[in-house]
């Protein structure tokens, strides 16, 4: 990696316009994590630390995504013949698939040869790639995308950049990883002439993959009626270290801008923090996640404390026969701890409260993808507090899905009970955000709808 000094220097670059004349954060070593964001002045709650664009924008491609989107200016395209007119394989409006923006990576993709090009010559005209109007899916038996070589432009979209830019995404972290290989393996396989057997490529491909999967993050973008999910890599965003209750949080405007500001006073010198997980996760959630994703276990204050701020996000139901208490994690900072009950102290292993977290992730989660809004209130109000306690996260979750799936356009009709229901899990969510320290977070300001 880079010294602070030489990072510090290429975002300068990177940020261009949007670098304030008297920045009040510098990039410095870090006790966390090497480097970070530091404050060079007091910085006030509320107050913008800094705005970036990214240096590299393109489709996430997951499993789920809206496929048939424009992959330069993400608009919605029609459900059958929107493959780009010149055989790349890439989904492309007519007016971007002989844009400057696009023609570097659609020679590139020409070149390689993708193996659906025969199937899908003269622009995919294929009369059984017909699908529903909400779009062609991951999973469709019938589309013609390719998910892999599709969320592979991104990293090859680096290679078109200035070499400034270059040099800031190789003066980034990349973690080890040996399923980035996989993933560029199996993006490989969907071409006849891949240059595998080109070392130098195939190690900065390998590098610059490990960068996006390292720091990349997913950004809501809007066009009309349509969103869908944008893989950006915004660098200085990006080297901000995590902490579980950060005191910055960062939002995106429309995919296309990362504005951070402070949740909580920062002080002259204070390492300027950000979250890499869902802030209302659990303990546990939020540790398994970081060591399966970031190869680290955090260390801060709210993670050494098993109630996290008396939130109980972890909270279980106690299995002890006649006891109506809650149970929590023992310990903190291991993925298999023992349970406690708060009120007869029985002890339970992991193994058991981790199939009963389970079974209410499952339970829960199967109502939200399949039930309305309404059905969802009724589901969260009357059987949720018959196996879940009202502090776990998971709830906490199907409560958030419901105020976000009212506060967006939709067909459902809601009436006086539900909208009393909405504003009441508002509240509940923003008391557990300010019994976290969240401060001014970017939840507190979507729920409370400063954001939208």
């Amino acid at each position: 990696m880079a010294t602070p000094a030489e990072l510090a220097r290429l975002v300068d670059l990177h940020l261009s316009d949007l670098r304030d004349p008297e920045p009040n954060w510098t990039i410095g070593p870090s006790p966390m994590a090497g480097r970070g964001v530091f404050a060079t002045r007091d910085i006030q709650q509320g107050e913008i630390i800094f705005r970036e664009r990214p240096l590299v924008l393109g489709p996430t491609a997951r499993k789920g995504s809206i496929l048939n989107t424009c992959v330069c200016c993400h608009k919605l395209l029609a459900v059958k013949d929107f493959l780009c007119k010149n055989n790349c394989t890439l989904p492309v409006c007519d007016k971007c698939s002989n844009s400057e923006q696009h023609r570097s990576e659609c020679q590139l993709f020409q070149q390689w040869k993708p193996k659906d090009l025969q199937i899908n010559a003269g622009n995919n005209n294929n009369s059984n790639n017909s699908h529903a109007s909400n779009g062609n899916k991951d999973g469709d038996d019938c589309c013609p995308v390719n998910t892999m070589s599709l969320r592979i432009l991104t990293a090859v979209r680096v290679f078109f950049l200035h070499p400034d830019q270059i040099a800031l995404v190789e003066a980034m972290q990349a973690n080890d990883d040996k399923g980035y290989r996989g993933e560029i393996i199996k993006a490989a396989q969907c071409f006849r002439n891949f240059p595998t057997t080109d070392k130098p490529f195939m190690d900065r491909l390998f590098r610059v993959v490990g960068v996006l999967n390292t720091n990349a993050f997913e950004a809501p973008c809007r066009m009309g009626d349509h969103e869908i999910l944008l893989r950006g890599l915004f660098p200085l965003t990006a080297v901000m270290n995590h902490e579980c209750t950060p005191n910055a949080s960062h939002y995106f405007d429309n995919g296309r801008l990362a504005v951070v500001r402070a949740a909580r006073f920062i002080p002259q010198g204070g390492e300027v923090t950000t979250t890499y997980t869902k802030i209302l996760w659990s303990n546990l959630t939020r540790c398994i996640f970081l060591k399966m994703t970031k190869n680290f276990m955090c260390d801060c204050v709210r993670c050494n404390d098993n109630t996290e701020n008396g939130t109980y996000l972890s909270a279980l139901f106690c299995r002890a026969q006649g006891c109506k208490g809650i149970v929590i994690p023992v310990q903190t900072k291991t993925l298999q701890p023992d349970w406690r009950c708060t009120t007869c102290e029985s002890v339970f292993p992991h193994s058991k409260m981790a199939r009963y977290q389970d079974f209410a992730l499952n339970t829960i989660n199967n109502r939200i993808n399949k039930g309305s809004v309404a059905e969802m209130i009724t589901f969260i109000n009357d059987m949720c507090p018959r196996f879940c306690p009202s502090s776990n996260y998971v709830l906490v979750e199907a409560k958030l899905n419901v105020i976000w799936r009212m506060s967006r356009p939709t067909t459902e009709e809601f009436n006086e009970d539900h909208l009393k229901c909405k504003e009441r899990y508002k509240e509940e969510i923003v008391a557990l955000l300010e019994k976290l320290g969240a401060g001014d977070c970017t939840l507190k300001k979507l729920i409370t709808e400063e954001i939208l």
